[in-house]
């Protein structure tokens, strides 16, 4: 029997009120993503509602902001704290489980999922248009599929590494979960699914999207079309699917309308939405510095007070600030002396990160309230999947040549080494430069060298963590584990 209306008005304001609180009841268990009951949404406003908290969602979390962006640079070799400051020192200097555990958040990862569930079959056909909520149904699915790879890079090997880590074979994933729930005690315990299942469910849910979404690609502030291929060339990337990914990053690229920022004014604004407003973002979160703070403050969790106009803890490493050419535009612009704009001081201690003693400006706040907007995908990151996968798909650096290239005629930052055309050993070391060039503090850091086999090193090039220390996947934990006694714990962890 269905829902009276004044029942099903009741559920959807229930439901509304769980999502916003969801986080710290969730944070540390495994969260609820079943459900006993079909919950049928009834009203447009109700629908609309849900269709917000998929996006705000993302901005009120760190695991989809703050932590999703900067962590990964911070635990590598491209960012550490100026002396002074403290924001993310324990990834700079990876103490005990620390380190991973921060790269992992399977609180947020499963709330957004929760809601994706919720749009993809909690809705009831007529409450809006046939065409209207097969679109609100593609953003779902990539929402959720961009979720569960987030929590599946961190938790599992990527498809083929298995052998990689302390215990051959160790194919663990995530939980797989696709249907909404209310209610903690609706959840049944399972065990972890393997990464092939994971990816294989991301790849089919990234598919149903592009289907929904077809056409959708004029307003970035939403998911698009081409995010959704983007984010299946990406996935296929991480999957080892090299002659797939290279023609979805094509395809991307393509039916996104964008372009390369060529301009050195162009690249200079490109991250200031004073300026350029992210020309390049296929998809990106718009944040109202007056009324929505990044995952709960701008001044404590900003991108801004992590790397620039706060607390400027995170700057640059020397050893990125030598991998630019001469003239390369993104050295020119993408970095400042280190400052804090809510003082108007000058900050000390970056000079001890690198000689010039400055931090990067790509998240500066420049909306008010040390608010900026969040691209999770832009055309730059596509010419790199692009030229990788390509390269390794015909195992000649040749192949990859063009779109590597394409990428640095645009930042005015010189021709390919000839010796990066050597081998694809040499092809893929320059990628690995160039991602950091151009994708420092987006998010990628950590997740390329773990993807790809390698050493976790300090900028100093000594290591940090072997590619094969059973650090390299985050721990599930213990309270989490305690929920669901179905829930396998890493290797060596437990």
């Amino acid at each position: 029997m269905k829902l009276s209306i004044i029942n099903k008005f009741t559920a959807v304001m229930l439901l509304l009120i769980i999502f916003a609180g969801c986080n710290d009841i969730l944070e540390d268990v495994e969260p609820p993503t079943s459900v006993s009951g079909e919950l049928v949404l009834t009203t447009e406003d109700g629908v609309n509602a849900l269709r917000s908290r998929l996006y705000s969602i993302m901005r009120a979390n760190s695991g989809f902001t703050t932590q999703y962006m900067v962590a990964p640079s911070a635990f590598t070799d491209e960012t550490r704290a100026r002396t002074g400051a403290t924001r993310y020192v324990n990834l700079n200097v990876a103490v005990g489980t620390s380190g991973t555990a921060h790269l992992s958040a399977a609180g947020s990862v499963y709330g957004l999922i929760n809601v994706a569930n919720h749009m993809i079959s909690g809705v009831e056909d007529g409450v809006v248009p046939a065409e209207v909520l097969n679109r609100y149904k593609g953003e779902a699915y990539v929402l959720r599929a961009f979720a569960m790879h987030t929590l599946v890079r961190a938790w599992g090997y990527e498809p083929g590494n298995y052998g990689q880590g302390p215990e051959s074979n160790w194919d663990k994933g995530i939980i797989i979960r696709t249907e909404p729930t209310l209610d903690v005690a609706d959840a049944d315990n399972r065990p972890r699914s393997s990464v092939e299942e994971a990816y294989a469910q991301i790849i089919q849910d990234l598919e149903q999207a592009r289907t929904l979404l077809a056409g959708y690609n004029d307003n970035n502030t939403y998911v698009t079309e081409a995010f959704a291929v983007g984010l299946l060339a990406r996935v296929h990337l991480y999957a080892g699917n090299w002659a797939e990914a290279a023609s979805l990053a094509q395809e991307a690229i393509n039916i996104s309308g964008r372009t390369l920022e060529t301009s050195e004014s162009g690249v200079a604004g490109m991250f200031f939405e004073t300026q350029g407003g992210h020309p390049e973002a296929l998809f990106k979160i718009v944040v109202d510095p007056n009324t929505e703070p990044i995952a709960g403050s701008n001044v404590n969790e900003g991108l801004a007070a992590f790397t620039s106009s706060q607390w400027v803890s995170q700057v640059p490493t020397q050893k990125v600030l030598d991998l630019y050419n001469e003239g390369d535009y993104r050295r020119e612009h993408w970095y400042q002396p280190c400052f804090n704009s809510q003082q108007g001081t000058p900050v000390g201690g970056c000079e001890d990160v690198n000689e010039p003693g400055v931090s990067t400006n790509k998240w500066n706040g420049d909306k008010g309230n040390l608010a900026d907007d969040i691209p999770y995908m832009r055309v730059a990151e596509l010419y790199l999947i692009w030229a990788e996968a390509a390269a390794k798909a015909a195992n000649s650096p040749s192949a990859g040549a063009e779109p590597l290239q394409a990428l640095k005629d645009a930042r005015n930052a010189g021709s390919i080494p000839s010796e990066a055309l050597a081998n694809i050993d040499a092809f893929e070391d320059e990628i690995l430069n160039e991602r950091i060039r151009e994708l420092i503090v987006e998010g990628h850091r950590f997740w390329d060298l773990k993807r790809l086999g390698r050493d976790i090193r300090h900028p100093d090039g000594s290591i940090k963590m072997f590619a094969d220390s059973y650090r390299i996947l985050a721990p599930i934990g213990a309270s989490a584990r305690a929920v669901n006694p179905l829930l396998e714990e890493n290797p060596v962890y437990n």
